[in-house]
Parts: structure tokens; sequence; C-alpha cells
């Protein structure tokens, strides 16, 4: 039966009246949530997943007789590159009672995965991320100013009439074209700007260094990138105003969002969230309760975490506090027309098979060099799928050349950054 094209917005505002309560649950309340929902979860995967099938059976787990949080721990974590190599595995034989919808994703490092949405997971994203939202006191219909990858065709940023938003295309940025958006921003006079910190950053910087004023908006609301303490205080520097930062994912395994109070919040009534490891510094692992079609256990996001002291925060809210994000982080590329782009280019190799992870690195200002760590899938028809996700994004003019590597190229400190600019365009 065809969908009804009512039937995700019904969803989201049956959601949203569920996370307007859920909130200020108190701690026993969110407990006995999520120990439900991991439950009738789990019966569901030993039931109708394949992967989970298997497993089960496997370590003689029995999930009709789960009870207890710490249970979950008896099931290994699940990484990426499991999911990419067999994701039919992970297709539950039902998925078409809860809706297929195909996404993908490059995550933090360049790492390609396709995977399978529920419509129920889609309308409770929505829903919870818009409460986030709103904790920065932003509401649907407000004036706000996007900056995201909109691939505009003929124009480097639009007005959005129905939804009152001005959105600028993060493909087209440069100078001139972060002058000429700040012009219709600030006769616009947004309430809030949404986007990647980087984009947001530069189209200040850009004003700035031209003498244009710029507006002061309500609230800044940035996620796709890390938020590091440099860049939080330039934003609040040059907009002076508030910043709030949010985090989630394509798969919908996890979220974060920061309060009114200013804290970040692990969003736990719409993911079980976990931090692994013994360093100062956790892995974020995390459930989806609601993806019922391809369900992923106790998923590696790939991000760090660098957890708070336990605190109680006063906002009322029974979430878990961290005191940060250590996610994305990038070098951007300068191209031969003048564009700068950062973080915005990791969906770049989303379509291309058989690549395990790939990394760009910029040798001069019209040359780009991508490594690619390749499993035995990866062919010519992968290589050409890259460059014309590249090519959407650098234009025709970029010399792009590939390199089949063991492993990715590495700063002297030791992170692996997605970009690598050779020529000093480094963006901590």
């Amino acid at each position: 039966m065809e969908k009804s094209i009512f039937q995700l917005p019904r969803q989201v505002w049956k959601a949203a009246n569920f996370y307007k309560k859920s909130q200020f649950w108190n701690a026993d309340e969110l407990h006995r949530y999520q120990k439900e929902k991991l439950r009738r979860l789990l019966i569901h995967c030993g039931t109708n997943v394949p992967y989970y099938k298997k497993l089960f059976a496997g370590i003689g787990f029995q999930p009709e007789t789960f009870n207890d949080l710490a249970e979950l721990s008896q099931i290994p974590t699940l990484d990426k590159e499991t999911v990419r190599k067999n994701p039919e595995e992970f297709l539950a034989t039902n998925a078409r009672k809860f809706g297929i919808t195909w996404d993908s994703t490059s995550g933090s490092s360049g790492k390609p995965l396709h995977f399978v949405l529920s419509d129920a997971v889609q309308a409770n994203k929505i829903a919870a991320l818009l409460r986030c939202y709103g904790w920065a006191g932003y509401r649907l219909g407000m004036k706000t100013f996007s900056v995201q990858s909109y691939y505009f065709p003929d124009a480097d940023f639009k007005f959005n009439r129905l939804y009152n938003i001005l959105r600028f295309d993060s493909n087209r940025l440069s100078r001139t074209s972060a002058l000429a958006v700040t012009k219709a921003y600030n006769r616009f006079r947004p309430g809030f700007v949404m986007g990647f910190p980087f984009d947001i950053l530069m189209i200040a910087r850009f004003a700035t260094e031209a003498g244009i004023p710029i507006h002061s908006p309500r609230a800044i609301l940035t996620y796709g990138e890390t938020l590091s303490s440099p860049k939080l205080e330039q934003l609040q520097q040059l907009f002076r105003c508030p910043v709030f930062n949010f985090f989630s994912l394509h798969e919908s395994s996890a979220m974060i969002g920061q309060c009114e109070k200013g804290n970040l919040h692990l969003i736990d009534d719409f993911a079980y969230h976990e931090l692994s490891g013994d360093g100062k510094n956790k892995k974020l692992v995390g459930t989806s309760y609601y993806n019922y079609s391809m369900p992923l256990l106790r998923y590696e996001i790939g991000d760090d975490i660098l957890p708070a002291a336990e605190v109680i925060c006063s906002c009322g809210r029974p979430f878990p506090v961290i005191k940060q994000i250590q996610g994305k982080a990038c070098d951007y590329l300068q191209t031969p027309d003048g564009r700068i782009m950062g973080a915005v280019m990791s969906h770049a190799i989303d379509q291309a098979k058989g690549v395990i992870c790939s990394q760009i690195i910029q040798e001069a200002t019209d040359q780009i060099l991508v490594n690619v760590v390749g499993d035995e899938s990866y062919n010519n028809d992968s290589q050409t799928a890259l460059e014309k996700g590249l090519r959407k994004r650098v234009g025709n003019d970029m010399k792009i050349r590939f390199q089949r590597v063991t492993q990715l190229e590495k700063r002297p400190g030791g992170k692996t950054p997605f970009i690598l600019s050779h020529l000093g365009n480094d963006y901590e």
C-alpha cells in the first residue's frame, strides 16, 4: 500500500507530544522506558533479523529474559565495517511492515555506508531534534538562516517563503558569495542561524574583513563537525549571541543536544547511549529504539566523548551530561574558482562501491589526491563513482588523482582527518 503524504507528519506530531512529556521524567521513569524499548527491540532482532538470530544463538543470549540494562553488554559492539560488508544480514525479514527508506553516510572518517531507516525512526528523529532546537528557543516558522549542502544549480542562496528560511548552499561558499548572502542576511534579520560551524564562521569572517556589520540573532545552532573552544568563542564574538551544539547521525543511533543551561545531554529517550573505554576520552556506542527495519545494536558511532563529572543539570531533565563531543574535524579545500569547502565534502564518497575509507589531500589549489582503502569489490567503476561525487562539489577545473593505500595519512599528533591540506588551510 502506498504511504499517505500525511503519514510522516502525523507520526512526527505524535512523537513530538511524547517528547514534550518524556524530557521531564524522573530517572526511574526513563530507566523503565529504556528497558522496555530495548527488550522489545531485542526480541524483534532475535526473531526477524538474520545477523542477530545467528549471533544470539552463538553467544547464548535470550532476549525474552532481558530484564536489566547491564545485560545489553553481553552483545558485542557493532562496527561500521561489519554492516558495510553485510547490509542484507541486518535487514529485518519483515522490514516492509515498518517502512524502508535507503540512506547513506560517510560519517566522521570518510567511511561510506548504506543502510535502511524505518518510518518510526525518521519521525522520532525529527521530533527529538526539534525538541533540542526548542531548548535554544527555536520554533518552526521562526526566521532562520540555514547553511547546508543544498546543491542550488543557479544561485548561492534562496529564500524559502513557506518555512521562512534563508538558505545558503555550502557548496558555493566563497568570499563573493559570503558577502552577498551577508547583505541578504542583514535585511532578513533572522532569529536563528543553523549549520556547520566552519561555514557559518567563514561567512562571518569574510563579512568582518569587508567591514560589513553582522546582525545578531537570538542563537546559533551548530552540527555536523566538532565545535572546538576556539570556534565557539569566535562565533560568539562575531554574532554576539549564544551558540548551541547538536549531534546526531544518519544511522539515527545516537543524539546529543545542548540545553538552555549550556550542558550537553545524551538524549536517552531517543536512543540508548553507552560510553566505552578506559581512557580520558570515551567511545560513543548507540542503539536506536525505533529502527525495526534495520536494527543496529550497540553501534560504534566513531566519535569520542569527553565525559563530565556526574552532575544533575538544573534544567530538570534526566538525561546524562557530557563535557564535549570530539567528532568530525578536518582541514578545508580551496577550489580554482575561489570556493572553500570543509566538512560538506564528506558525502562525496557515499556512492562508491568497495570503499572502506578514504581521504582527500590538497596538494595545490588546482590538485587533490584521494587516498582510498578499498576491499576486493573496489574497481574502475568505484573510482568513476568517486570522481563523479567529487566533481559535483569541486567542479571540473580541479585535477584529481587516486591512490590505493593500506592506511590513510595522519597528522603528527596521530589524528586522521578526512581532508588534509598541504596548503596550510587547517581548521582546528
